[in-house]
């Protein structure tokens, strides 16, 4: 069985000043391609589990979604290579695949034999969290703190304070505890 990060998109890999609607608004943040690239080379598998209600909601079609993520990979190429990029279209209409709901989560660990017990759910908000602790995950909270979360990035000593996010800081943890 194989480990996994399963990293939320907006707020935690991309500036979320505002909706990401197009591929020119996705703009990662420091340390990001280096902080993935550190997970891939010790073994991660890296997935993408995101919200992305804009599509219920007419603000992005799943076509443009797509261009979106091919930014998102073709900027990773050289750091590591994200085994799928999943997504929740849904806002309003009852989902189990939108977070708080597990199921993107659930679907990514069946479809490719991971060890959930190994593997970590990071995420900015109180929803990614009880996401992954449903399924049995590890978590790491970006930003505000969270209780539950294993790792919180506000509370790391390593943190780099000059960074709106420090995705390095929570890769190195993960990576020291395993």
């Amino acid at each position: 069985m194989k480990k996994a990060i399963f990293f939320d998109r907006d707020g935690v890999l991309n500036v979320n000043k505002q909706h990401v609607n197009k591929p020119e608004q996705l703009m990662l943040y420091d340390g990001v391609k280096e902080a993935l690239k550190k997970a891939f080379d010790v073994g991660y598998e890296v997935f993408v589990v995101t919200n992305q209600g804009g599509i219920e909601l007419g603000h992005l079609t799943h076509e443009k979604l797509k261009e979106i993520h091919d930014c998102l990979e073709e900027q990773l190429i050289g750091y590591c290579k994200i085994r799928e990029i999943v997504y929740c279209p849904d806002f309003k209409k009852p989902s189990k695949f939108r977070k708080p709901e597990p199921g993107m989560i659930l679907y990514l660990i069946e479809k490719y034999n991971i060890d959930f017990k190994n593997s970590w759910m990071v995420g900015d908000m109180e929803t990614d969290i009880t996401a992954g602790i449903s399924v049995g995950c590890k978590t790491a909270k970006v930003g505000k703190l969270d209780p539950r979360a294993n790792i919180n990035e506000m509370a790391l000593e390593s943190r780099l304070k000059n960074r709106k996010v420090d995705l390095e800081a929570i890769v190195e943890k993960i990576i020291e505890i395993g």
